[in-house]
């Protein structure tokens, strides 16, 4: 099967926290918690997080790019999710929609430094 993906992705952890823009999507649910990257590319993150998201809420994203240090912050729409471990672990792939004019570049240098083997 064909990868409809654009994009160029490394798989790599990094620290992220997410805050939720559409208020409250579970009762219970913390609306900013931590999670972790599994895949990340230009486009968007894939991560793993405790807290069950719905696809097409909007989020805001900042990024500790674990190589490089540097901080990215986003805004980004959650394209599709799935719980991993009953209702404790999720997965999700979100969407930017919004990066900052030096988050965009510092994700260039970090996407393509790590394919090229470098990075800064």
């Amino acid at each position: 099967m064909k990868d409809k993906r654009r994009d160029v992705r490394i798989v790599e952890e990094n620290k992220v926290v997410v805050s939720l823009m559409t208020g409250e999507i579970h009762p219970g649910t913390p609306t900013v918690f931590y999670s972790l990257t599994r895949d990340i590319s230009m486009g968007g993150i894939r991560i793993m997080t405790v807290a069950p998201l719905e696809p097409g809420a909007r989020v805001r994203l900042d990024i500790t790019l674990g190589r490089s240090r540097k901080r990215i912050r986003a805004i980004a729409e959650v394209r599709w999710a799935r719980e991993l471990y009953g209702h404790e672990v999720f997965e999700a792939g979100l969407q930017f929609v919004g990066l900052e004019p030096n988050a965009e570049f510092a994700l260039i240098d970090h996407i393509f430094g790590a394919k090229d083997g470098g990075g800064a």
